[in-house]
């Protein structure tokens, strides 16, 4: 007995859940039939206890919108407007009807804010970056120092603030992985070749700021973007090798950049993406590059790493900015807050 008193208990509350569904589908029907004979006055009462606890979301979205056609046409704004702002907040997405819905109720819906007043999400995705040398310091004369980007990881959260139809604030909070190769070949005496290939990899934290404008508003969501980035970076270091013509080559070994890094950098952000509906948000798919507009580093420290660094690496630190391009999915959700428009005086 003791092992189905829950069993019984749990079908008890199912049972009572269900009867509870089809009484209130029931004063659903009724609540209808009673607003087109005109007993608007009757609806309230009617629909109070199922609105309460009994309803579905769907059907309670049908209950206010004729509650507020009950207030418009008693000419009780106040309870017509409370009704309207009970149904938006119930479903943020619900839509007038222009074709069949009374001219009264889409006046009273325009009245108030239906669209979202932020989105939030996360983005994930891939990096490339690769340094715009402002000038070269040879460690080593003969020096032909070269630089090729490098693929890492980047995520962070995303904010959208709607301006307007077209015109979307986004600011955003990513970190960041940023690492480049580097390969100096000099040629020494005899035709000797010593060749230095090296890692440098960065740990950011970046707060990109764009203006984001939407190209059209259908199920695809086509955009450009323009901002500015702020950029902490958090450490920095340079894995680095040598290997020597017919000498022994110097083993692999990282060294830390970060004194030599400034930490703080600006640059400027141009993107291209879209965004598809999906539920209560959008995937969002995007394609950034990142201009740099200050200095990773100054010239008086290229040659202040370490000693190592110089005379067995033949590495000195050239003078540059970093420029990245990127390419990051996510997904935005939209975030409501319907309420009463102030009448514009």
């Amino acid at each position: 007995m003791k092992r189905l008193l829950p069993l019984l208990i749990f079908s008890s509350i199912i049972t009572h859940h269900l009867q509870a569904q089809s009484t209130c589908a029931q004063t659903l029907r009724t609540a209808r039939s009673t607003y087109d004979q005109g007993r608007l006055h009757e609806l309230p009462v009617l629909l109070q206890a199922c609105l309460v606890n009994g309803f579905s979301d769907q059907e309670k979205v049908e209950a206010y919108k004729l509650l507020a056609l009950a207030y418009i046409y008693l000419e009780e704004p106040t309870k017509a407007d409370e009704a309207m702002l009970n149904l938006l907040q119930t479903d943020s997405y619900f839509e007038i009807n222009n074709t069949t819905d009374p001219a009264e109720f889409i006046s009273l819906y325009k009245t108030f804010r239906t669209w979202p007043i932020y989105r939030v999400g996360a983005k994930i995705g891939v990096n490339a970056s690769l340094p715009n040398t402002i000038s070269r310091v040879n460690a080593v004369d003969g020096s032909q120092a070269e630089y090729s980007p490098n693929i890492n990881f980047q995520s962070g959260v995303a904010f959208e603030i709607p301006l307007g139809k077209k015109i979307i604030l986004n600011p955003e909070l990513y970190f960041q992985l940023r690492s480049f190769l580097y390969t100096n070949n000099v040629a020494l005496q005899n035709d000797v070749e010593n060749t230095t290939e090296g890692r440098e990899k960065g740990t950011w934290i970046s707060v990109p700021v764009s203006v984001q404008y939407l190209l059209n508003e259908k199920r695809f969501h086509p955009y450009v973007a323009l901002g500015v980035s702020a950029d902490y970076l958090m450490n920095a270091e340079i894995t680095l090798n040598r290997t020597r013509e017919n000498a022994t080559s110097v083993q692999q070994q990282t060294f830390t950049l970060s004194p030599q890094r400034n930490a703080f950098n600006l640059g400027l952000v141009a993107s291209a993406g879209s965004k598809v509906k999906v539920g209560g948000g959008y995937i969002t798919g995007e394609l950034r590059f990142l201009y740099g507009l200050t200095a990773v580093n100054d010239e008086s420290t290229a040659f202040t790493i370490d000693n190592n660094v110089l005379f067995d690496y033949g590495y000195a630190d050239n003078y540059f900015k970093l420029n990245s391009i990127s390419i990051t999915f996510g997904y935005v959700y939209n975030v409501f807050s319907p309420k009463k428009l102030r009448n514009k005086k």
